[in-house]
This record gives C-alpha cells, structure tokens and sequence, in this order.
C-alpha cells in the first residue's frame, strides 16, 4: 500500500509492507529502492505502545522516492512494517511533532476474514 495527500504547504506519504522490512531505506523507497539509498535515523520513540523509528529521507541518497524530504515514522506490528511521514517544511521537530500526532490516531485493522 502506497498513499499520497498535498495540501497548500504540506505533502504526506503513507507506506505498508506485507512483510517486515528492517532496511528504513527500503521502507521508504520500496520497490525503486537501490543499494546506495540511505536514509538519516533521528530518533527512537513509542506511540500506541510501538516502538517506531523516525529518520529523515534526504533527496541525495532517495532518488525518485515520495519520501524525499521527508520525517518518516516506521515501525513493524505483526509481521507488517508501515511508515507515515509530513514533508519537512517547517524544521525536524515541527515535522515530527506533526508525524506523532497523526500516529496517535493510526488504528490498524485486521481484514475481516482475519477477526
């Protein structure tokens, strides 16, 4: 799953994985990742009781990515990895404090077969 929304000053990405992922470069560059994409860890944190990593996709190491100049949120939950993350436009913390908040209000839903 791959989702995009702009608005006037803001560009959100929104990432999923049918399997873990351990590489964040490939999180956020999936299929058109490379071997020289890499992305910039900033922080550990937990929201909803995961343990998400937040880095920063610079565009020099993210071609082509929709993630470029992005904070990205990542985390695995039962064998999924997802990441979310606002463009970068007003500074890494505004940005992250904004990646938090909309994390706060992610509720993931098993498919109905799976309930």
């Amino acid at each position: 799953m791959v989702g995009s929304s702009e608005t006037n000053d803001q560009h959100l990405v929104i990432v999923a994985s049918p399997q873990p992922l351990r590489n964040y470069a490939k999180v956020v560059n999936g299929p058109a990742w490379y071997p020289g994409a890499r992305v910039r860890p900033l922080r550990s944190l937990t929201i909803n009781g995961w343990r998400m990593r937040a880095v920063y996709v610079p565009v020099k190491t993210n071609a082509g990515s929709a993630f470029m100049r992005h904070v990205v949120l990542i985390w695995t939950v039962r064998g999924h990895t997802y990441g979310i993350g606002f463009h970068k436009v007003h500074g890494l913390g505004a940005t992250l404090d904004l990646d938090a908040a909309l994390a706060r209000g992610v509720r993931l839903i098993a498919p109905a077969e799976s309930r």
